[in-house]
């Protein structure tokens, strides 16, 4: 599945991000295989595939930080092939490992970082104060970068990034290991920045994908789609039902006997129940044997909306089966 719509331009006329057959080996090894990618104009664009789909890989050649091979590689007008270090000027990074200098209070991090942008005492101070206020970290400024809890190192991170206010932010599972209320936290700022910044971010946490205007979705090291989460919720061939019951997992287990079920499995107190359209007799006939299976437990039956862990689900079952791949 792929959505080809043109991607919006820039004040310039040109796409904020433009790749076309973009290509990194490790070696022998192809990480990425061909990325076609254009992006543009203020939003969050997620960036979503299992594990080893080549995410950061991507994100790391977005910023400068491996040499790569592509027929066309632009980010804000500068080619990733050539000279970066004027690109480097205008981006924020926060990469997966904590990388800023952990024997440094918070303050001396951040003065470091106003420092390499050449930003005065001043202009630092205006600009990191609110995030501090913000993410809770102002009443920890004196304390060293390396004895802080693991959320407030990425709330940390994320100042510094922000800092030389950059026309591009690129996160790399920034909320990975956090606490749910850094979280919260460090999405309330991405979607405050998100009106002036492109902000690029992978993530793992299907609440966040959902919370990102368009999201690239990566397997194997290619672009299998890239769309709004809605648009691609809706492009999945499938039908969503959720069967209650006090067992699910003895309820998921009896669904699978039907023979138009294309997945099922326990979620909490129910099962959720995934069918291919093109073999759905249709909701009314699924919910009547849904209901109609008392004796497994079924005490409710019911559709509900494609969602985004169904979604993912599918494009990594597709790309597979395209590719000989077991889904």
């Amino acid at each position: 599945m792929r959505l080809a719509a043109e991607a919006p331009r820039d004040a310039t006329g040109l796409p904020t991000i433009r790749l076309r057959r973009l290509v990194k080996h490790y070696g022998a090894r192809a990480a990425l295989r061909g990325i076609d990618l254009d992006v543009a104009g203020a939003q969050i664009l997620g960036v979503a595939g299992p594990d080893g789909a080549g995410k950061t890989t991507l994100l790391r050649s977005l910023v400068g930080l491996l040499e790569v091979e592509a027929d066309e590689a632009l980010v804000l007008g500068h080619d990733l092939r050539r000279d970066v270090t004027p690109l480097k000027e205008v981006l924020g990074y926060v990469p997966q490992v904590f990388s800023l200098y952990p024997d440094l209070t918070v303050l001396e991090n951040l003065k470091v970082v106003a420092r390499l942008h050449a930003l005065d005492d001043a202009t630092a101070q205006r600009r990191a104060l609110p995030v501090l206020e913000r993410t809770g970290l102002a009443p920890f400024t004196g304390r060293q970068a390396g004895k802080l809890s693991g959320g407030m190192k990425q709330k940390l991170a994320v100042t510094c990034a922000l800092l030389p206010e950059p026309r591009i932010l690129v996160l790399d599972e920034p909320t990975a290991g956090v606490d749910v209320v850094a979280r919260d936290e460090i999405w309330a700022i991405l979607t405050e920045r998100k009106r002036d910044v492109l902000i690029v971010i992978s993530t793992s946490y299907l609440e966040e994908v959902a919370a990102c205007d368009r999201v690239v979705y990566l397997d194997e090291g290619r672009v299998v789609t890239v769309g709004a989460p809605a648009e691609l919720c809706a492009a999945v061939p499938l039908e969503l039902y959720r069967a209650w019951g006090d067992d699910p997992r003895a309820i998921a287990r009896a669904v699978r006997a039907l023979d138009y079920v294309e997945g099922a499995r326990a979620t909490g107190r129910f099962a959720r129940i995934e069918v291919r359209r093109e073999r759905s007799p249709g909701p009314e006939r699924v919910l009547h044997d849904l209901r109609a299976m008392r004796a497994d437990g079924v005490r409710l039956a019911e559709q509900t909306a494609l969602d985004v862990e169904s979604m993912l689900l599918s494009l990594s079952r597709d790309d597979a089966r395209r590719h000989g791949g077991s889904p």
